[in-house]
């Protein structure tokens, strides 16, 4: 009886990979965290980043999880946020990015990255980093620009004051 429980979540588990059974984005998501069996598949890839307007048509208002790629080597920056098209914008003109992608940007140009989507939420209060998690821990983590393991929302936030301006008022 086990063997053929085993058999039919194989089977089931091959389906879902070979996209011949059909299957909602969570449910795949639900089954990276529980087996960690299933690759993550893009949902969506932009391979023409410069493309401004397809962007802000196709990503604003939306939230979700996405992947900027470097092509010829694969290695990617995983992030999450509840306004995509604002925050690729951000990476994109180097504002409040990761540094290894700034560098990584700065050195081949932006004509060398991919934008792939993997989660896709329309509802901005969801809280995307535990689905960020997920995808993070699928790929070796050599292979992400990404500094942590775990995502971590930066949204609330409160940075402390400058070192160097507290210095000035000291004197």
């Amino acid at each position: 009886m086990k063997l053929l429980l085993l058999l039919v979540l194989l089977f089931l588990i091959y389906q879902i990979y070979c996209n011949i059974l059909q299957y909602d984005n969570l449910f795949s998501i639900f089954y990276i965290q529980c087996f960690n069996t299933i690759p993550i598949k893009p949902l969506k890839t932009y391979s023409d980043l410069s493309n401004i307007n397809l962007l802000k048509k196709d990503l604003s208002n939306l939230g979700g999880v996405y992947g900027l790629i470097h092509i010829k080597s694969s290695k990617q920056y995983i992030g999450s946020s509840s306004n995509l098209y604002s925050r690729i914008m951000d990476h994109i003109k180097g504002r409040k990015s990761n540094l290894k992608l700034q560098r990584s940007i700065k050195k081949y140009g932006l004509k060398s990255f991919n934008l792939i989507i993997y989660y896709f939420h329309e509802d901005p209060t969801v809280l995307l980093t535990n689905i960020e998690t997920i995808v993070i821990s699928a790929f070796p983590f050599s292979s992400l620009f990404n500094l942590k393991k775990k995502a971590n929302s930066m949204s609330r936030y409160k940075h402390k004051s400058n070192r160097k301006n507290e210095n000035k008022i000291c004197k």
